[in-house]
């Protein structure tokens, strides 16, 4: 074994994982270092400089300052006397500045030949004060409208006044409460049509978001997402804290400019900025407890026992075959031993016979009742040998009780959110400084999230033309998910193993159960070392050049840096009882992904003919995406304590190792134009020109937007109106184009080829065809809007958008004689239509108490319009044949011309068969075809030759009752009916803030309406489908003779195997998915200013929140956010109930 190096060991600062981060280094360090000193300096200004008039471009001077300066400050307050915080404080005509304080208290430097200060807020009229000698205290009265409001929109900001696109702007109240790995959660029930699926509470997961119905087929499709301007790969990693805004781009007249990756809208994320005039420190913590919400309550051993027994009893009367399993080893069967046949107790660990507990009690396993065991009377008659006989005995069964979910499982888990920032400024430069740190325990044993992120953004006025922006991004990121089951099986098929395994063996050990994935998981999670680590750096630098008052020049630049290292070894572990795996099973694997974005924007307005305004940018950007990978993987290494890949075997099949090179470009040209009449009429006109790489034979698209505005409350009709204080009409149209990596890869359209091995030759054969012709998926959006406050009080939102899609990127099923299964392809049109609305109001405002109420919500419905010609019905692409309510027969689902893609057909479960009277009037002439034989009438089976009775099941009394559609007399797979949408027609949120001096409460909820989910958990329980396996309290509910009334149908073993009741995809597991989620709801109380000003305090904020705190819904799902096209949504991870309880301090 080599134990040290010979050759002279690396610096792992210049190997290529780190090369490329110290090459770019100096290209960030130059620029910033030199924002940071000057920052620092700005003061130390000369008196000559103070003084001087400088000279620049076009003739424009500077303001002279005086080198004397005087000390001013005063408060600024609304109408109702409370403190406004961030209010701006500027010197009229220098750029002399700062905001107010936590208290809405300022302190300002002037020149001593200053006599104006001109103070404004977002919302509140802006006032010019005069300077005096004692403190100043400012009313702000609002101004009745946010309109002056500065929204961030592609390559700028506009105005909320001159905006005529669809832009929505989170309220970043909802950043400050709760924790949060990453913000996209924080957008649920917050913007119109914006739908946040948060179906996962695996830490770290990130909500699916979909805008407007999407642009897939199965109502899917995610937003671009920018960061400060640039391609962020998802909201992963991104820290909530250091968050300034998030814009929501909707119609395609906002979205346009990004061109070629908005056709699912954009979100652009701004994180925060110094501002001049404003320093100081902020330490917020946070300590979340998480609490999970089991979905299912599973029966006790003995309630499993009992019903176990039955059902096989059930299911033996039709198949007496498995009858045997009574008295065989195995959970519910009584076969099971304690010891051998010399007197030893056996480890369950190592013979499979003494895994499960049941066993009819006798003199030798008697003991083991001083031990926990318990005793129950068999459901069921048994001979001496144990066999099932009718004419036998209900013996006493020994068992022990075992809860899964008792090694399974955290009681709580604990989310540690820690942040530290600091700001400053003057009118030189500004900076942004930010720590985070958050740490989430996940419910299931031995998972975390764990995120470190830092972020470092400045600016400095270089010169008084030029002026410098940098920013820097890092985080990392650890985390390790349930590794002895997928998500999906672990909080069902796992925690609904058997629970009359024994536990542990005569030694105190732990036994595995059944097996390593469905036992207990404590006994090899450990086993499974799993490092998982991803490192995102981001530096963006940027200068802007004021060539004349008017005209400005931005050349910008962002490097993002993503890199992924994943490393996993098998230590030998219990893979069953008696069988340990050994193969020490070892991968890792690399990923480094290298972004280079470039643009530069010419930007230009002017005033002409009196009220005439004009915003023009013309811009260029390239983008470029490298990736390249690493991963091998080996087993048999000598023993456990050598993960590493280099002690594998270097046998035969033993190892792979694979790299992969990835590159794809952008190339775009684009142009904005705003112009405006007296800030009364409104036009944007946008056009971007993409070329990307991907494609072939059609690399270029164009991609244009218009939209139009009128404020109409300058209008002298309405100019002295007390109702209508603003009124907005607008309308817009644009075109997008969408080539994301979830429809093709980088080289797809190229063809593919695979590789392997025959007898020892390597050989090649096609696996994808070429298709250079594919054209760029293209969306068009019609919107019309209506934005108003009415009463001063009250601000509404309406739109109404229509969006097609042209073109679809898809997947073209083909002929197996083919040989190939599918091809990509343009493959039709899709339509969304829908209607957005949005409301505010101030219900109470006064000195000592508000309350405001927000509520959203948007309607939408998606149609495919067009498929290519292929001589089927509606062009139908898959789908299946059912009855109409005329009896004719019609195709439903898969993709058809004219219909919702989202739709969802099954059986109609009419009732029970309860009653003998009913069985006649059911079954007498009917023939069901969907059992696993035929089912029919009692009669008629009895009526039967043996050879018939072979292919037959009688139909009994506890059975469904199928909705036979057509009145034929046979169920078969024409007998469905529409049940209900997948995907939500109705979506939106609401929620309430109140304050009562110090205090503060708000609330949030989102709800989506109009769609329904199949309980598949369910019906794969109640069908107790795998056979062994544990089954809910809904069993208390099934059929029997006992239980006449019952809402469920008699309970079969692996009833897929007989009648059908609860395996078929039926009505009777389709539930209206309707809810309302209990989202967030927050307390919080500020200590009072004049306590914290004698400390030197500006500010202290305790909090109290409930986080995801459940649903008002008839899903009986682990959530009802979870949606799918049919019957495919299992178990999952509920969202976990969390308290937190927060304190920010600002210094």
């Amino acid at each position: 074994m080599k134990l040290l190096p010979k050759s002279k060991p690396k610096n792992y600062w210049f190997t290529p994982r780190f090369g490329n981060i110290i090459k770019l280094t100096p290209l960030f360090l130059i620029p910033f270092t030199m924002q940071v000193s000057a920052a620092e300096s700005a003061t130390k200004t000369s008196e000559s400089e103070k003084t001087a008039t400088t000279k620049i471009a076009a003739g424009r001077t500077t303001p002279k300052l005086s080198l004397i300066q005087k000390q001013i400050s005063g408060k600024v307050l609304d109408e109702t006397g409370n403190t406004v915080p961030g209010a701006n404080i500027v010197v009229k005509g220098t750029n002399v500045s700062t905001q107010t304080d936590f208290n809405g208290a300022f302190v300002l430097n002037v020149p001593a030949n200053a006599t104006k200060l001109v103070v404004s807020f977002i919302g509140m009229e802006s006032q010019e004060v005069t300077i005096g000698n004692a403190p100043i205290t400012i009313i702000l009265k609002e101004s009745g409208q946010s309109l002056d409001e500065v929204v961030v929109v592609g390559y700028g900001t506009q105005k909320k006044s001159k905006i005529t696109g669809s832009v929505s702007k989170l309220d970043n109240k909802v950043l400050e409460t709760g924790t949060r790995s990453n913000p996209a959660s924080a957008l649920a029930g917050t913007i119109p049509g914006l739908r946040v699926q948060q179906a996962s509470g695996r830490p770290g997961a990130v909500a699916s978001i979909v805008l407007r119905g999407g642009t897939n087929y199965d109502g899917s499709g995610s937003p671009l997402v920018m960061v400060d301007g640039f391609l962020r790969d998802s909201f992963s990693e991104v820290n909530p804290d250091d968050i300034a805004s998030i814009e929501v781009l909707k119609d395609a007249s906002a979205t346009a400019i990004y061109g070629a990756r908005a056709n699912n809208g954009v979100i652009l994320i701004t994180t925060k900025k110094g501002k001049a005039g404003v320093s100081n420190i902020t330490v917020s913590t946070k300590l979340g407890i998480n609490t999970l919400n089991i979905p299912f309550e599973f029966l006790n051993a003995k309630d499993y026992l009992n019903w176990s027994r039955k059902a096989i009893q059930t299911s033996g009367s039709y198949d007496p075959s498995r009858l045997s399993q009574l008295n065989s080893t195995g959970p519910f069967g009584t076969g099971n031993l304690y010891k051998d046949g010399s007197g030893n107790i056996l480890d369950g660990n190592k013979t499979s016979s003494a895994v499960w507990s049941p066993m009819f009690r006798n003199s030798t396993n008697e003991e083991l009742l001083g031990q926990g065991w318990q005793t129950m009377i068999d459901p069921v008659k048994t001979n001496g040998a144990g066999f099932y006989d009718i004419n036998g005995t209900n013996k006493e069964i020994i068992f022990k009780d075992f809860n899964y979910k008792n090694y399974a499982l955290r009681p709580q888990g604990i989310t540690k959110d820690i942040n530290v920032s600091m700001t400053g400024g003057n009118e030189k430069g500004s900076y942004y400084a930010g720590i985070g740190s958050y740490d989430e325990e996940g419910l299931p044993i031995n998972t975390f999230y764990k995120r470190l992120t830092f972020v470092l953004n400045g600016d400095y006025k270089i010169k008084s033309w030029l002026t410098s922006t940098s920013g820097l991004n890092f985080a990392t990121a650890k985390w390790r998910d349930a590794q002895t089951n997928g998500e999906g099986n672990y909080l069902t098929r796992s925690l609904g193993a058997p629970p009359t395994m024994r536990g542990m063996n005569a030694n105190g050990d732990l036994l595995v159960g059944r097996d390593y994935q469905d036992g207990n998981p404590l006994v090899n999670d450990a086993k499974f070392v799993v490092k998982n680590q991803t490192d995102k750096f981001t530096i963006s630098q940027a200068f802007k050049a004021d060539i004349l008052d008017n005209l400005s020049f931005r050349a910008g630049a962002n490097w993002f840096y993503n890199e992924g290292f994943f490393e996993s070894f098998n230590k030998d572990f219990l893979q069953s009882p008696g069988n340990t795996n050994k193969t020490r099973s070892s991968s890792a694997s690399f990923d480094r992904q290298f972004s280079q974005t470039y643009n530069g924007t010419l930007n230009f307005n002017t005033d002409f003919l009196g009220k005439h305004h004009v915003d023009a940018m013309i811009g260029t950007e390239y983008y470029d995406f490298y990736r390249n990978g690493l991963s091998a993987s080996g087993s048999g290494a000598p023993s456990d304590d050598f993960m590493d890949l280099q002690y594998t075997s270097a046998d035969k099949d033993k190892r792979s190792i694979d790299t992969y090179h990835i590159s794809q470009r952008i190339l775009s040209f684009f142009s904005r134009v705003t112009y405006d009449y007296d800030d009364k009429y409104l036009a944007t006109f946008t056009v971007r020109r993409d070329g990307y790489s991907k494609l072939l034979n059609n690399r270029w698209g164009n991609f244009p937007g218009v939209s139009v505005g009128w404020n109409m409350h300058k209008e002298n009709f309405l100019s002295g109106s007390k109702v209508i204080n603003t009124m907005k009409l607008r309308a817009s149209y644009g075109q997008n184009g969408n080539v994301s990596d979830n429809l093709i890869g980088p080289y797809q359209l190229q063809g593919s080829y695979g590789g392997g091995k025959y007898d020892g030759i390597v050989g090649y054969q096609a696996t994808g065809l070429p298709f250079p012709d594919l054209l760029w998926e293209r969306s068009a959006t019609y919107e019309f809007g209506l934005e108003t406050r009415l009463f001063n009080r009250l601000d509404l939102t309406l739109a109404y958008y229509d969006r097609q899609t042209k073109d679809k990127i898809s997947s073209f099923s083909l002929p197996a004689t083919s040989g190939l299964t599918s091809i990509t392809t343009n493959l039709g049109n899709m339509q969304n239509r829908g209607f957005e609305a949005e409301l505010n109001y101030r219900v109470i405002k006064n000195t000592d108490f508000s309350l405001d109420f927000n509520a959203n919500a948007a309607y939408n419905v998606n149609k495919i319009l067009k498929l290519p010609n292929n001589g089927l019905e509606n062009n139908r692409v898959g789908g299946s044949q059912v009855y109409d309510k005329n009896g004719n027969l019609i195709w439903v689902g898969g993709l058809q011309e004219g219909q919702d893609p989202n739709s969802a057909y099954a059986y109609v479960a009419e009732g029970i068969i309860r009653t003998p009277a009913e069985l006649d009037a059911y079954a007498l002439t009917l023939r069901d075809l969907i059992g696993a034989k035929v089912l029919v009438h009692p009669t008629v089976f009895n009526a039967m030759t043996p050879a018939q009775k072979a292919l037959h099941y009688p139909i009994a009394l506890g059975d469904v009752k199928w909705k036979d559609v057509n009145g034929d007399g046979i169920i078969n797979s024409y007998d469905r009916e529409y049940m209900g949408r997948t995907v939500p027609k109705v979506t939106g949120g609401f929620g309430f803030q109140a304050k009562y001096k110090g205090f503060s409460f708000s609330s949030r909820f989102d709800y989506a309406l109009g769609h329904v989910q199949y309980d598949g958990p369910k019906s794969w329980f109640l069908s107790n489908a795998q056979g062994t396996f544990n089954t809910t309290t809904d069993v208390f509910n099934t059929w029997s003779p006992e239980n006449p009334n019952a809402k469920y149908p008699t309970y079969y073993w692996a009833d897929q195997l007989f009648k059908n009741n609860t395996t078929r995809t039926s009505s009777m597991f389709y539930n209206k998915a309707d809810y309302i989620a209990f989202r967030e709801i927050s307390l919080a109380y500020s200590l009072p200013a004049d306590l914290l000003s004698k400390m030197s305090i500006e500010g202290i904020k305790l909090t109290l929140t409930g986080q995801n705190l459940g649903y008002l819904s008839k899903s009986t799902l682990f959530t009802p956010e979870k949606t799918d096209q049919g019957i495919n949504v299992t178990g999952g991870y509920p969202l976990p109930r969390t308290v937190i309880f927060g304190v920010q301090i600002i210094l």
